[in-house]
């Protein structure tokens, strides 16, 4: 007498669910870091329109527009000169820090386009390393992220 019985073996099953665990113990890694790079990414955008601005009004009046910054408070400012009120006031979050190795501190721009003192922000978050690049005879940034 032949019975066909179907069904997982124990082994197989077993095997299963240590493939799911490592599956699932991965996508919580990433989705730890998630929220940390997606607030870098909207505080970088913003950035970077702050900049485009700060470029467009130096090429098309005579202001010195300027971006500067106080790390010790996490913050930057948009100024149409250094000693004059700010236009815009942009907070970094409280547990980020903000230093400034080789970039002139304010940001400004000349008449046409050009990065007036061209360097490096670091930003360190919670869980990453950020180097944002102001590269010579570019008006322009881009960041690298630093595992």
């Amino acid at each position: 007498m032949k019975t066909n019985q179907t069904g997982f073996t124990l082994v197989e099953v077993l095997i299963i669910l240590a493939m799911i665990q490592v599956i699932w113990f991965f996508s919580l890694y990433n989705y730890d870091k998630q929220p940390s790079q997606l607030s870098f990414d909207l505080w970088y955008q913003q950035f970077e329109l702050d900049l485009l601005y700060l470029q467009k009004q130096s090429m098309a009046t005579s202001n010195n527009y300027v971006i500067q910054f106080t790390p010790e408070q996490n913050k930057y400012e948009i100024r149409s000169s250094p000693i004059v009120p700010a236009l815009k006031r942009r907070e970094i979050p409280s547990d980020w820090q903000l230093s400034l190795p080789t970039l002139g501190n304010p940001i400004s721009f000349s008449h046409t386009g050009q990065l007036r003192r061209p360097g490096t922000i670091r930003i360190e978050t919670s869980n990453e390393m950020y180097f944002i690049y102001f590269p010579f005879g570019k008006g322009r940034s881009y960041y690298v992220q630093n595992k």
